[in-house]
């Protein structure tokens, strides 16, 4: 009995992956997963460096952001505890172009690259649940693409508050004007008119480096089609979607 017990609270995981894994692939992970905190602005990989660790995150978010010689960095895309940190890894790549931290600080567990690597050749069904994380990251890549080169910043900005929301407690996610012009690709000040506008139509609140959601179904019907594709793919392929997209 205390033997059963132990293992259903193992299995007591924030992170879709890991939670959705059956019996026999979690017991093939378990031993390897190391818990590890994760404060704000932590690198989890740095351009053109060998990628040593891949993180399945419980908490926090992490950011993914591609870098210019000659512009400043633009986020390309966000994971929380929906998939797993360092999917080039996943790939057979040791190194990815772009930089990836810690956003909204948290914890998590990190396994090693080559363990990660000899495990998804030791299961199909691991390797299909790793691999599947990583399209679901490819169709995020994908809308934000379509949003920066398409979307006003106020559709874009509703979109990153929702993917925000998703992944984080509670309704507040704390930054700043200019890290959130930094994450959109855009000016502080159209960073600002657009939360002003927001507030205004009592969709957000806001607050000295923090923003309150307030009305979340204002926020769906602003970002339209450049929120959702993602989210699908994770809700079909990961099972409920309440995990990674919260209620209207």
């Amino acid at each position: 009995m205390e033997e059963r017990v132990r293992k259903k609270l193992d299995r007591d995981f924030r992170n879709t992956l890991l939670g959705r894994l059956d019996e026999d692939d979690f017991a093939l992970i378990s031993p390897h997963l190391v818990p590890v905190n994760l404060p704000l602005r932590h690198p989890l990989a740095r351009a053109n460096v060998v990628i040593e660790q891949v993180y399945f995150l419980e908490t926090g978010v992490a950011s993914v952001v591609t870098n210019s010689p000659s512009e400043n960095p633009i986020e390309i895309g966000v994971i929380g505890r929906e998939g797993v940190v360092n999917v080039s890894a996943l790939l057979d790549s040791d190194q990815s172009p772009n930089d990836c931290h810690v956003q909204a600080a948290g914890h998590g567990h990190m396994v090693a690259v080559p363990i990660i690597r000899e495990l998804m050749l030791r299961s199909a069904g691991l390797r299909v649940s790793l691999l599947n994380s990583v399209h679901v990251f490819m169709c995020q890549t994908a809308s934000t693409v379509l949003a920066n080169g398409r979307g006003t910043v106020e559709r874009r900005l509703a979109r990153w508050l929702l993917m925000a929301h998703d992944r984080l407690e509670g309704d507040t996610v704390v930054l700043t004007h200019d890290f959130l012009g930094l994450m959109l690709g855009t000016r502080r000040a159209g960073v600002t008119v657009a939360l002003q506008a927001l507030d205004r139509r009592g969709v957000v609140e806001r607050r000295r480096g923090r923003i309150t959601i307030v009305d979340r179904q204002a926020l769906l019907d602003l970002a339209g089609d450049y929120y959702g594709t993602a989210e699908a793919e994770h809700a079909r392929l990961f099972g409920d979607p309440k995990v990674h997209v919260r209620a209207g």
